[in-house]
């Protein structure tokens, strides 16, 4: 055999199995374009990865908004259909229990149905729960309303979460947690101040701000289209108690956020309740506008809170959210005592302050703890603390300020709440000196 021949064969068979040799012809300018088309088709996913990221932004903050918007207008159903402020609190209550036990049974359902059914099913309630404040003819379509709102709730608080950080690189997680936490504070706290300002200036208070929030879910609904499912494989949702999700690494921590959230939603959950009583009341200030500016002033100094701290270790962010958070306390505890507006305010912007920084803390411990397999059942525990939290003392002091008075009941409350803040303070001290950090 020709040795030369052989020779050049193995050569050209070699050149043809070597993955680093070329393979195309030496005038030819494909492998080039393919080295160009690669980074940009990567960009372009990237880039819409990104507009998907805030496109579900808007939708969280969207559904948000809706649970929150009947706050200020309870004072003119209860004149028009002459209840208690007792059926008040049953209002609060139902909404409450609804949330809870969505969160309960279904905080698994997006892990396995994927995100953007069940996001699209809390849409759905929302928009189920407006319509039915529309046409409420009385008390007990309230009641349904909202069911239905506490329902949509459930469902987008823990999915939205863990979708926006399913959405970005692991390396944004902080990006995403604060999303989440500005979303769903910004969305709760533009509730009230919507309502308050078309319950004062526009007509038909009770039914146009739902029509037009009716168009703001439409919206919602396209953008919702735009967003890319993160959940592979899907499989039909099992709705049971299937326990509180909370991960076996870190427990102890995961715990600790949990306990602090708790606490600040149980502080927005008593000012949001106190507001009417006391603005009304006390000072003799009747405008639904000027009320749910109130209420949206701690929600918005917590969102611009969130934002400003961002860029700081997230432990160190909660440790000084819970400081604040006793001395937010102590000056709306004062202010009731006194009828100070002057403290009430201060007492506003810092516990503003001191929410927005537990909660974006304790959201990325919580976010960073769940397994990727299992991320939308451990952030559904989570927030089943933090409604909870903004929940029960809304019920509790409706309760007990029958028996004992306003100012005695949010005394307990307060210390109570001072308690729980010391308990979760001391545990993430602990985590810090045992150099198990809380955050990252």
């Amino acid at each position: 055999m020709n040795l030369t021949i052989t020779d050049a064969r193995r050569q050209r068979s070699m050149a043809v199995a070597s993955p680093h040799a070329p393979s195309k012809l030496p005038d030819s300018g494909w492998d080039d374009r393919l080295d160009e088309a690669l980074p940009a088709e990567l960009r372009r996913r990237a880039s819409r990865r990104r507009v998907a990221f805030w496109l579900l932004a808007f939708v969280f903050a969207a559904a948000m908004l809706g649970t929150t918007l009947p706050t200020p207008l309870y004072v003119i159903y209860q004149a028009q259909w002459h209840f208690s402020a007792a059926i008040v609190t049953v209002i609060f209550a139902v909404y409450g229990a609804a949330v809870l036990a969505t969160l309960l049974l279904a905080g698994r359902s997006s892990d396995q149905a994927g995100r953007k059914s069940v996001l699209a099913a809390a849409l759905g309630a929302s928009a189920l729960s407006t319509v039915a404040f529309i046409f409420a003819p009385d008390v007990a379509v309230l009641l349904v309303g909202r069911v239905l709102s506490g329902l949509s709730a459930g469902l987008m608080t823990g999915t939205a979460t863990a979708a926006l950080t399913e959405l970005v690189p692991a390396s944004s997680g902080r990006r995403a947690s604060l999303a989440a936490t500005a979303a769903n504070m910004g969305g709760l706290g533009l509730g009230p101040l919507i309502a308050g300002l078309f319950a004062q200036y526009a007509p038909h208070p009770t039914t146009l701000v739902f029509e037009v929030y009716l168009a703001v879910l439409a919206a919602a609904g396209l953008c919702l289209l735009f967003v890319p499912e993160t959940v592979s494989p899907r499989r039909r949702p099992t709705l049971r108690f299937a326990g509180l999700g909370i991960p076996e690494r870190g427990r102890g921590q995961f715990i600790a956020a949990a306990v602090a959230a708790f606490a600040a939603f149980a502080l927005l959950g008593l000012f949001s309740s106190l507001v009417p009583g006391f603005i009304g009341g006390v000072l003799h200030e009747d405008s639904h506008a000027v009320q749910g500016a109130v209420v949206f002033g701690m929600f918005a100094v917590g969102t611009v809170t969130q934002v400003a701290l961002s860029r700081f270790s997230s432990r160190r962010v909660v440790l000084a959210g819970l400081g604040l958070f006793l001395a937010a306390l102590a000056l709306i505890v004062a202010a009731l005592a006194q009828a100070g507006m002057a403290l009430f305010l201060a007492g506003t912007v810092v516990g503003g302050v001191a929410v927005g920084a537990i909660f974006l803390g304790s959201l990325a411990t919580a976010s960073r703890l769940a397994p990727p397999e299992r991320r939308g059942h451990a952030i559904s525990a989570f927030f089943v603390a933090c409604y909870s939290g903004l929940i029960i003392p809304v019920v509790g002091v409706g309760v007990l300020s029958g028996f004992i008075g306003t100012f005695p009941a949010v005394l307990v409350f307060s210390l109570l709440l001072a308690v729980l803040c010391l308990f979760s303070l001391v545990r993430i001290t602990t985590f810090l000196a045992s150099d198990r950090p809380v955050s990252q």
